[in-house]
C-alpha cells in the first residue's frame, strides 16, 4: 500500500471519527424515570372538607376545602356527596408532580411541578371509566409548572380509583388511591 493510500485511510478514520463523538456528544438519550417515589394524599368529604383518608391537611373555608402545597395549592368546591382527591408525588427533593379530582365538576387535575425533562402519568378507573381512561400528563414546556385538565362524566355515586405512573404506558406503577364514591 502507498503512503498516499494509507495517509487517505488514516484521514477517513479520524474525521469518521472526530463526527461520531461530535454527534454523541451533542446526542441526549430520553429522560429517566424517577427513582423512588412517595405519595401523600387526602381524600376529602367536599360536603363537610372532613379528610375521609390519607395524611395531607384540609382546610375548611365558607365556600370549599383548601389544601395546601407548593406549587398553587388546592381548593375544592363544596358539593355535598361528593368526594375529592389530591395526590402529590414526591421524591427526596419534593414535589414532582399531583393529581387532583373535583367532584363538583367531574374534573381531572394532573400537574408536572418540576422541570425536569421527566414526568408522571395518572388516570381514573371506575364504573363510568371502564376498564380507566387513559394516561393523562402534562404537557412540557418551559415553564416551572405544567397542568392540563380533563373532563368526566362520573355516574353520581360512582366508585373511582386514581392510578399514577412513572411511565406513559403504565408498567411502572407509583400507587392507586381509592376515591370510594365521586
Amino acid at each position: 500500500m502507498s503512503i498516499r493510500k494509507l495517509r487517505r485511510l488514516l484521514s477517513g478514520a479520524i474525521l469518521t471519527g472526530t463526527a461520531v463523538a461530535s454527534t454523541l456528544a451533542v446526542t441526549t438519550g430520553p429522560a429517566q424515570a424517577y427513582g423512588s417515589l412517595t405519595v401523600r394524599f387526602a381524600v376529602v368529604d367536599t360536603g363537610n372538607c372532613q379528610r375521609v383518608d390519607g395524611t395531607l391537611a384540609v382546610i375548611a373555608e365558607s365556600g370549599g376545602c383548601r389544601l395546601n402545597d407548593s406549587a398553587d395549592g388546592t381548593y375544592f368546591v363544596k358539593d355535598p356527596g361528593g368526594r375529592a382527591i389530591k395526590a402529590e408525588v414526591r421524591d427526596g427533593s419534593g414535589m414532582v408532580a399531583k393529581f387532583e379530582f373535583h367532584p363538583s365538576d367531574e374534573r381531572f387535575w394532573y400537574y408536572d411541578t418540576r422541570n425536569d425533562g421527566d414526568t408522571v402519568y395518572g388516570q381514573i378507573c371506575g364504573i363510568s371509566v371502564l376498564p380507566c381512561s387513559k394516561l393523562y400528563a402534562a404537557p412540557g414546556t418551559s415553564n416551572v409548572i405544567d397542568y392540563g385538565i380533563a373532563d368526566f362524566d362520573i355516574v353520581e355515586d360512582g366508585r373511582i380509583d386514581m392510578n399514577l405512573y412513572d411511565d406513559a404506558n403504565g408498567n411502572e406503577w407509583i400507587s392507586t388511591i381509592l376515591l370510594g364514591s365521586s
